[in-house]
């Protein structure tokens, strides 16, 4: 059995948005590139999942910004 990947939080909230959005991705489009019919249900589902990835990438983004403005003042 592998060992589990070891991440910083910021990493892993990155590898996750990256992760869930490939994976959105691929339900939502078919093989050769074009967009896959989906029911009402199923495309809500979609676009929940898509808005929670912008919640949460621009919660990364201030949390990357917090952090390096807390470096610049140390240093």
């Amino acid at each position: 059995m592998s060992q589990p990947t070891a991440r910083t939080p910021y990493d892993h909230a990155l590898w996750l948005i990256n992760t869930v959005d490939e994976g959105v991705n691929g339900m939502v489009t078919l093989p050769n590139g074009s967009p896959r019919d989906l029911a009402g249900h199923i495309a809500a589902g979609v676009l929940t999942a898509r808005s929670n990835l912008a919640i949460a990438s621009a919660l990364l983004a201030v949390a990357d910004a917090l952090r390096a403005s807390s470096t610049e003042r140390e240093a």
